[in-house]
């Protein structure tokens, strides 16, 4: 194991929780255990199962926001093969993997920012070839991984930070980090006391002063803060070093932060995913830096959110993934290996997947296969239908009104209560829009692609002056 490599990425995150906060990329979207269960708690799960000439159960760690009961249920559905999840924040995750897991696990599950310990700088997982996933088709996945150099051009030498954690190779043959999950992280706001935003500046414009709920994640807060000080022409930089910048870079962003706490800007800082929902829950809060599960959960309280629709250039969303990757040695020892396949393809890039995740905001690498997540089906189950794919996907409005919907506006609207039609219809000129609108808009919209930075000890030095201010 690399050691120094793993204190950059694990120890050093577990001081501060900064890593923790990375890895709570959206919560478990009902109860947020992804951060809310505490630093270093794990719980596991296990669906039922048979046996075959692999060991039994399968073996499947990462936070609950990526590894959720229901994905394991349908591998178990599929293959009658039994699947053990244990949910752990990140930093547990890359204790339990680097510290000897790795040998009797046979899966990780991680997002961006906590993945580079696993899959690219200790030998600790086996890179994927594509050619064992008959669903990942480069010409009906999304060319934000298999072409971010194009896609994401205006952002510049960020795009290189993409290549090299998805792609063991230039040639596209072996994934590091085959993606499952991801999202565009944006402002949550309250839309009955705060007008429409659109940039990260909102968290510091002074008719908000002690309304803010503002993340205390240092590889998050740190990047927003800069988005909005090279905006506003308060530092030297541009938008291709924002998620990996310098000392002085980052001393700039911190003493700024700092400045506007003691200002009295933020009502208070959160981690926790739970601790985000409650204070915009009880009105506490009218904005914040809160994943999209957590402004679902919001809703689910009584308390209307919005997810914001974020601005082209510098002040885009915060984007990150989460994947799966097969660990070595124990996929290979436990003879789990094709399993592991079958878990990505058969069930992550299948038509029942994506319809199952965008309950909590998250989307898939394949929606353009149209023919499978749109309107197909295959042994996962439905595809997602014609309302709710294009709601989701094209940003189009429900077939149904809100006024004959059981929702009072838009900001209290839940996909996970409406009744979707799997038959082709109209939009209402009246119906409810998907917060944050299309995908190739949000995409067109990243300001920021989410990595752990060289400079993290460093990072986390100077982030104890902001928890202390």
């Amino acid at each position: 194991m690399n050691r120094r490599n793993f204190v950059k990425f694990a120890s050093g995150a577990a001081a501060g929780a900064a890593l923790a906060g990375c890895a709570g990329n959206g919560g478990d979207g009902g109860s947020g255990t992804t951060s809310g269960s505490g630093e270093g708690d794990t719980t596991s799960s296990s669906s039922g199962g048979g046996t075959t000439d692999g060991s039994r159960p399968l073996e499947w760690i990462g936070p609950a926001w990526a590894v959720r009961d229901g994905q394991a249920d349908k591998f178990t559905e599929m293959t009658d093969i039994s699947v053990n999840v244990t949910t752990a924040d990140i930093p547990t995750t890359q204790q339990q993997v680097l510290s000897g897991g790795q040998a009797n696990m046979d899966m990780v599950s991680s997002d961006s920012p906590g993945a580079g310990a696993i899959v690219q700088d200790n030998d600790a997982s086996i890179p994927v070839p594509v050619d064992e996933l008959d669903n990942w088709n480069p010409d009906l996945v999304s060319d934000l991984f298999t072409n971010p150099t194009e896609r994401l051009s205006h952002l510049g030498e960020q795009t290189e930070t993409v290549l090299d954690l998805l792609w063991a190779d230039d040639e596209q043959t072996e994934m590091l980090l085959p993606p499952h999950v991801y999202n565009f992280d944006a402002i949550g706001y309250n839309p009955t006391q705060v007008d429409d935003v659109s940039t990260w500046s909102a968290l510091f414009d002074d008719q908000y002063s002690g309304q803010v709920a503002m993340g205390a994640v240092s590889s998050i807060a740190i990047p927003e803060t800069l988005m909005h000080l090279l905006d506003n022409d308060m530092i030297d930089a541009d938008i291709g070093q924002l998620n990996n910048p310098t000392e002085e870079q980052m001393d700039q962003a911190v003493d700024f932060l700092v400045s506007e706490k003691q200002a009295g800007q933020f009502r208070s800082t959160w981690t926790a995913y739970g601790t985000s929902v409650n204070l915009m829950a009880s009105e506490e809060a009218i904005l914040g830096d809160l994943w999209q599960p957590a402004a679902m959960d919001v809703r689910r309280s009584g308390t209307p959110c919005t997810y914001a629709t974020m601005s082209e250039g510098v002040q885009g969303y915060r984007y990150w993934y989460g994947g799966i990757a097969p660990l070595r040695p124990g996929a290979r020892d436990r003879n789990n290996l094709n399993e592991v396949y079958s878990l990505i393809n058969d069930v992550h890039y299948g038509a029942w997947f994506p319809g199952y995740i965008q309950n909590w905001g998250y989307s898939v690498p394949h929606y353009p296969n149209q023919e499978l997540v749109r309107t197909g089906s295959d042994e996962s189950g439905e595809g997602m239908g014609p309302e709710y794919y294009d709601w989701a996907y094209e940003g189009e409005s429900t077939y149904t009104p809100i006024s004959e919907t059981q929702f009072e506006s838009e900001a209290l609207f839940d996909p996970m209560e409406y009744e979707w039609s799997m038959e082709e219809g109209d939009s209402a000129s009246d119906g409810i829009a998907r917060d944050s609108g299309p995908i190739e808009e949000r995409i067109d919209r990243i300001g920021f692609f989410q990595i752990w930075p060289d400079n993290s000890e460093y990072m986390l030095s100077r982030w104890s002056d902001f928890t202390s201010a």
